[in-house]
Order: structure tokens, then C-alpha cells, then sequence
């Protein structure tokens, strides 16, 4: 696209994030650790033609829809957690917080620190897929 027709378009304002769509092989874990590590709660779900699960917050700010797949691409369990690859990142209020729920519950984590105002610690789901959560600074 040239910048002569980027100038010529109408510009967007985005409202904020909807979901994020998950796809998984295994819901059954997926929503453990949803559920569990990231302390979310199930949602009400219409029936769909895929099998899934959403899930939220209590304030509904964040939204994962959990979609059964075997088609669409899956990182796996084996893939390595890394913040320069397909990611979200998450605002928490505390990652003090979170990283004692993460030990608590035994669940690997990594810290980078000093590239941005707040640390950002980053986790991987049982399908592989990566999540990075920071604090506001």
C-alpha cells in the first residue's frame, strides 16, 4: 500500500479487545489452567458448531474462548516460552500476586526485566501457547 492511499483512507479507532480465540486440542486441561492458574471463571457458552469453553474475569475485562480444534495451528506442549514470538500480554494489578499463585500452584514462569517499565513474566498454557502479564508502572 502506498502512503498516498493510506492517506486517502478512513482512519480507525479501536474501542478495545473483544476475546482472544484459543485453539486447543485438550479443553478439559486448558480450562484447568484458565480456571486455575489464571483464575478465571467459565462463562455462559450458546451452542456452537465447535466444542469450547469461554471464560472471563469477574469484570468481564478479559475474555478467552477456548475452541476445540485439530485443524488450526496449535504451538504444543513442547514449545518453548518466548517473548519474541506469537504472544497477548495482560495487565494485572500485581505481579507480586500472581507470581506467589504461580509458585503456589507450581507452575513455571519467566521474569524479563529492565527492557520496560514494569517487569513482564510470561507463562505457557498446556497447548503451548504464550502469555505475558505486566503490571501498570
Amino acid at each position: 500500500m502506498s502512503t498516498q492511499t493510506a492517506g486517502t483512507l478512513p482512519a480507525l479507532k479501536y474501542l478495545g479487545a473483544i476475546h482472544e480465540g484459543i485453539p486447543v486440542r485438550n479443553l478439559e486441561a486448558s480450562i484447568r489452567f484458565y480456571t486455575e492458574v489464571l483464575g478465571l471463571k467459565l462463562l455462559p457458552r450458546p451452542k456452537l458448531p465447535a466444542p469450547g469453553a469461554w471464560l472471563g474475569d469477574d469484570d468481564n475485562t478479559v475474555q478467552f474462548h477456548l475452541i476445540v480444534t485439530d485443524r488450526d495451528y496449535i504451538p504444543g506442549p513442547d514449545a518453548r516460552v518466548t517473548p519474541t514470538g506469537r504472544h497477548t500480554a495482560w495487565m494485572v494489578a500485581s505481579l507480586t500476586d500472581f507470581r506467589a499463585r504461580l509458585e503456589a500452584l507450581g507452575v513455571e514462569y519467566q521474569t524479563l526485566a529492565g527492557v520496560i517499565a514494569s517487569d513482564q513474566l510470561f507463562v505457557k498454557d498446556p497447548e503451548g501457547h504464550t502469555w505475558e502479564f505486566q503490571e501498570p508502572k
